[in-house]
């Protein structure tokens, strides 16, 4: 009997050895599916990480490349703005003077005008004491021509 229950404690204590076993292995066989599955993920969430890093930095550098293009237009905006302002000025003198000059152009016409009616009414005056010295007489007439 004491035989019987020496091999009845070494199955129980074979078997219970062999379970052990079993559960260890299934206990590491279901931590590597774990840390499978998280390094998985870690990785995954490593490469998430690193492409929006780098998205970042692409966005970084635009906007930089943005920024610098900024600046060149507003330094180009402010030599235009101080063109314009410069021509505005010049348009100004300008302007004036072509109101000097239409002036001028107008007072000349007038006294142009003025000197014509004149100049014609000193020639009418002088064509018509012309006419009455040349005018023929009751008198016998002259013939003013002479025949060769």
């Amino acid at each position: 009997m004491l035989d019987e229950l020496a091999i009845d404690v070494a199955q129980e204590k074979s078997r219970y050895k062999e379970e052990l076993s079993d559960v260890r292995l299934q206990h590491e066989k279901e931590v590597l599916g774990v840390r499978a599955r998280y390094e998985k993920e870690l990785r995954g969430l490593h490469e998430d990480k690193n492409r929006t890093e780098e998205e970042i930095r692409s966005q970084l550098r635009d906007e930089k490349a943005r920024t610098r293009e900024l600046e060149s237009l507003q330094q180009t905006v402010k030599k235009l703005q101080a063109q314009i302002q410069s021509m505005e000025g010049t348009k100004g003198w300008f302007e004036r003077r072509l109101k000097e000059a239409e002036e001028t152009a107008e007072k000349s016409a007038l006294e142009h005008q003025e000197q014509v009616q004149k100049l014609q009414l000193e020639q009418t005056a002088q064509l018509q004491g012309r006419w009455r010295r040349w005018k023929p007489s009751s008198g016998p007439q002259r013939n003013h021509f002479r025949k060769y």
